[in-house]
Parts: structure tokens; sequence; C-alpha cells
């Protein structure tokens, strides 16, 4: 049997700013680039720094669960491998539920926001 890597002290080193950059966020295009700036720094710590995460490498996709994607090319390099058996995937979607419901609130309160805007 073999024991699992538990990756969650990275997801607490992050987590933190993530939400801080969350809550400031003013729209859905701060909210994709705060929540892929994370998902970078979470891989990168994981990983030890053996892989380079592009931005366009991961998505977040509020409509539908996991609530992200990552490229194919981050998913089948060895660094990636070596996290099979670890709680990555628990991690990943903890952190892409926060942004999506923040996506969600901000979508629905669009319209509030551009009044707002339209009237200074």
């Amino acid at each position: 049997m073999t024991q699992m890597q538990s990756l969650t002290k990275y997801e607490h080193q992050v987590l933190p700013k993530l939400r801080d950059h969350l809550n400031q966020s003013e729209s859905v295009e701060d909210v994709k680039k705060f929540y892929i700036a994370t998902v970078q720094e979470f891989i990168e710590l994981a990983t030890e720094g053996k892989l380079a995460i592009d931005y366009d490498d991961i998505s977040l996709t509020p409509e539908q669960e996991p609530f992200y994607s990552i490229s194919q090319k981050i998913m089948s390099s060895e660094a990636m491998k070596e996290l099979g058996d670890s709680d990555f995937d628990s991690v990943m979607h903890r952190m892409a539920e926060q942004a999506a419901h923040r996506h969600t609130h901000l979508m629905k309160n669009n319209t509030k926001t551009n009044l707002k805007i339209k009237n200074h």
C-alpha cells in the first residue's frame, strides 16, 4: 500500500493570498488572473520548482466542475506524474471552487457594476 502525498501545506501557503485577491477582484477577468497566478505558484511549490506553468496552461471554468482545466502538456509532464499519489486534484478543486463562486457572484452583479461605472 502506497502512502498518499499531501499537498495541503502548499495549499495553506497560497490560499490566504488567493482569498485576498478574490475579495479585491472587481471583474471576472481579475478572478481568472488571480486564480491562475495562484495555481502557478501552487504547482511550482508542489513540484519543488521542477515545473514552470505558462498562463495559457491553466484555465478557470466556472460553468462546469471541476471548475478548472490544465493543459495536456502539463498533465503529462514527469513532475505531474510524480504527484499521482497525492491530493492534487482535491486541492485544485477547492481553490477553483472559491474562484468559481467569486466569478459567478461578479457575473450576477455585473449590471450593478456597469451602472456604477457609467455614473462616474
